[in-house]
């Protein structure tokens, strides 16, 4: 491998870390409980955010958070929904990071043509994670989703954290084929909160 390889590739990996910001939150699962009734082991979702690249398609994002490991953020309760929304707001809030929108993993899954639009019915959509009761929290933007066929006559079926000057981080449908940044979502290891 000739320097100037080694080189670029050194400078995407660093370029990797720069642009991916992680955290982690409460325990989600407890295993091997002691007698005494304290836990041993924990399990922990980190959350990795990233920003837009010349790939980053919705099922792009889906597919680079599956191949290292996780898979595209589901979100499980409103604090998780602000704790992602405070982080990107902080360091990640500009159009070069994220193309107005971070994708999340939420989608509708019917194929194409589908046969009735989800403007009506918001329902249709899920997250490509289903773990109950994860799939209960929802937080559209004020008139989403709005299935638009402007751009293209299969609508608007992946779903993004939307940022415009008025738009700060709640779900807005959009055309799955946009370049987003994107938040991955992984199960860690964890100390245990124990009482």
């Amino acid at each position: 491998m000739s320097l100037d390889s080694r080189f670029k590739m050194m400078l995407s990996i660093v370029s990797l870390v720069i642009i991916g910001l992680s955290w982690v939150i409460t325990p989600v699962e407890m295993n091997e409980v002691t007698p005494d009734g304290t836990y041993t082991s924990c399990k922990c979702l980190k959350y990795d955010i990233f920003c837009q690249n010349d790939k980053s398609t919705w099922e792009w994002a889906k597919n680079h958070c599956e191949n290292a490991g996780g898979w595209l953020a589901t979100i499980d309760k409103q604090s998780t929904h602000q704790a992602i929304r405070q982080i990107i707001y902080a360091d990640l809030d500009n159009k070069t990071c994220h193309n107005y929108g971070f994708w999340i993993g939420y989608y509708d899954p019917r194929p194409l043509p589908k046969p009735t639009r989800h403007k009506a019915n918001p329902d249709l959509f899920t997250w490509v994670k289903v773990d109950e009761p994860c799939t209960q929290f929802v937080k559209w933007e004020t008139d989403e989703p709005n299935d638009n066929i402007t751009e293209h006559p299969d609508g608007q079926n992946c779903v993004q954290l939307w940022y415009r000057p008025t738009k700060r981080g709640n779900f807005d449908d959009e055309y799955c084929y946009e370049k987003k940044g994107y938040v991955c979502m992984f199960e860690v290891d964890c100390p245990c909160a124990n009482p």
